[in-house]
């Protein structure tokens, strides 16, 4: 799907920096700028933020330099099908602003490792261009309705992910963003299209289905890893969105 030419990682350049390619590249080039840079988009040079990302068509036209200070970059020039890219959804040859909470660097830095170790490093490449081009996507979308507390959200669905023992509650969760129950409530669906205890009991289940097929715990056991205070509660929501007890699922899939 994606055959990876060649890539770059924190690369620096010195304020005067500028690259004006009129004819760009034959394959297509990823470019993530960490620093403020400018870029020249609709025919106009325009200043913008760090972490800001664009990825030009093959022979498109390319300029990028610094803002006035030091220029670092991450770059990769790849292969790919046109059908594939356009896939994605993902707007060509467009500056996209890639907000902090979206951790910008970590693809690139994924990407660069598996690309230079030098062996088995197809379908990890390929999974995490996958990966970084659908994240990305999604953003310019985002941005031309933009949700208050969206960053504190993102983390706070993290934190649910990987603690599903944790005794979450909408009050506690309210009140690590400062905000109100009932407002919370509210933009979490309006983010999520879930609501905040629904995340918790899909999070929950889901760590117990991983501990049903990889480890060989009684419903107990899983039950108080997985944050619930009896076994019968376990087994009675497990059983609401399987479709089947804890015992015949792990039977079924293992």
């Amino acid at each position: 799907m994606f055959n990876l030419i060649c890539m770059g990682l924190g690369y620096e350049h010195e304020p005067d920096f500028e690259i004006d390619r009129r004819d760009g590249y034959p394959h297509y080039l990823a470019l993530l700028i960490r620093t403020k840079c400018r870029l020249k988009y609709r025919g106009e040079i325009q200043s913008y933020p760090p972490n800001t990302f664009i990825l030009y068509d093959k022979n498109a036209p390319q300029f990028y330099a610094a803002d006035g200070e030091t220029y670092i970059d991450d770059w990769m020039q790849f292969e790919s099908e046109p059908k594939v890219i356009l896939s994605f959804g993902l707007p060509l040859n467009q500056p996209i602003p890639i907000p902090d909470w979206a951790k910008p660097e970590q693809y690139f830095a994924l990407i660069c490792s598996a690309y230079f170790r030098g062996f088995n490093n197809d379908a990890v490449i390929n999974s995490l261009m996958t990966a970084m081009l659908t994240d990305y996507s999604v953003i310019p979308l985002m941005s031309q309705k933009p949700m208050p507390y969206f960053g504190a959200l993102v983390m706070l669905r993290q934190q649910i992910g990987a603690q599903p023992q944790k005794d979450w509650s909408v009050p506690d969760m309210a009140a690590e963003l400062h905000i109100s129950a009932s407002y919370f409530q509210r933009i979490y669906k309006e983010a999520f299209h879930v609501s905040a205890m629904q995340d918790v009991i899909r999070s929950r289940i889901d760590a117990a289905k991983n501990l049903l097929h990889c480890t060989e715990l009684n419903a107990e056991e899983i039950a108080l890893r997985c944050g619930y205070a009896s076994p019968e509660h376990f087994s009675r929501q497990f059983k609401q969105h399987t479709g089947m007890s804890p015992d015949q699922w792990r039977r079924k899939n293992n």
